[in-house]
């Protein structure tokens, strides 16, 4: 009897130490599960304490341009009243050439006195050295203001580019034609990394697309920009059903209908005592919600109240356990093509 005894014993004690061995790997896992989203929230706050100074730098860069803009139009109207100034200088020398040509013409009638003909030639010796004084003055005057002239338009341009850069980089348009490849992906996560940043013309706020082979795959929005490389959203609703971004994929700028800043051109003569005008620069025109989207981007996410996601987000990943992902990341991919975890 003491044998059956001594067996049931064992058993119950090998059942007990499977349990508690089994107990203790799950404790473990779930240990690591806490470290890995306490690393996941430190990562993101790092994100956000950089792309707080990001932005401040950039106020700094507008802030610059807006001093450059005012010192310039400081410089355009002292140009202007130099201008008008030489102009002035320019009619009174013309009365004077005119003055000294009437005088000329009444010193030839009088040369048939022959007592006044000595006095006449020196006084019209005299009368032509000023002629000729004044048409060297006519002539650096008319230099002047054509120099005058051609530095105000330069001036004027300059001015019109400034106030054209600054409005791009206020509603993040690219200037010029951009073309890269998707250096990182992270679907699970929503966002890419893209090669190419501020050296290349990527601006803040700008929208890409995402061609493979050809056909769109999603539209992005430029969240983070360093000298060479720039980070994106992928924007909620622009994947194409069944695809995700994968790395080598090719980004361009997404075309925005803008109009160019017009710079006005005045005739010389006509400068004096009017200001120059110009047209600002336009905003870029932005797709409004009544566009169709090209991409075919599907109808905003709803909440669990049945209200459309005003951030056009989808509905927040569930974990294993069917609670809802605190930091709102949607479920991680199944597939082969799946992106690295860029947090491990």
């Amino acid at each position: 009897m003491w044998k059956v005894l001594l067996v049931i014993s064992s058993v119950v004690l090998a059942g007990a130490a499977w349990l508690s061995y089994s107990n203790m790997g799950a404790m473990k896992q779930r240990t690591l599960d806490v470290e890995e989203q306490a690393r996941l929230l430190e990562t993101r706050q790092k994100s956000l304490e950089e792309t707080e100074a990001e932005l401040g730098q950039l106020e700094q860069s507008v802030q610059s341009l807006l001093d450059q803009a005012e010192a310039l139009e400081t410089e355009k109207i002292d140009l202007d009243s130099k201008v008008v100034k030489a102009q002035s200088d320019l009619r009174a020398q013309e009365s004077l050439l005119v003055e000294n040509s009437g005088k000329l013409e009444e010193a030839e009638a009088l040369m048939g006195d022959i007592q006044k003909v000595e006095a006449l030639n020196k006084e019209m010796l005299q009368i032509r050295t000023q002629i000729e004084e004044a048409e060297i003055e006519v002539t650096q005057a008319e230099g002047a203001v054509a120099s005058a002239q051609v530095e105000r338009d330069r001036l004027e341009k300059v001015a019109a580019e400034l106030a054209a850069l600054r409005v791009d980089q206020e509603a993040g348009v690219i200037r010029g034609q951009f073309q890269s490849r998707v250096k990182k992906a992270y679907n699970q996560w929503g966002f890419v990394i893209v090669e190419g940043g501020t050296d290349q013309g990527v601006v803040n706020k700008a929208q890409l697309d995402v061609y493979r082979r050809g056909q769109p795959i999603c539209k992005l929005l430029v969240t983070s920009v360093e000298p060479a490389e720039s980070a994106a959203d992928i924007i909620p609703g622009s994947l194409a059903p069944g695809q995700s971004v994968q790395i080598g994929d090719t980004v361009v700028a997404a075309v925005r209908a803008q109009t160019p800043a017009v710079v006005p051109t005045a005739a010389p003569d006509a400068a004096a005592g009017a200001g120059a005008t110009e047209a600002p620069a336009s905003a870029p025109a932005m797709d409004a919600g009544g566009a169709p989207d090209p991409f075919g981007g599907s109808a905003p996410a709803m909440d669990a109240g049945g209200a459309p996601d005003p951030f056009g987000g989808s509905a927040p990943a569930m974990d294993a356990g069917g609670a809802p992902d605190p930091f709102g990341s949607p479920a991680p991919a199944t597939d082969d093509m799946a992106a690295p975890d860029p947090f491990q």
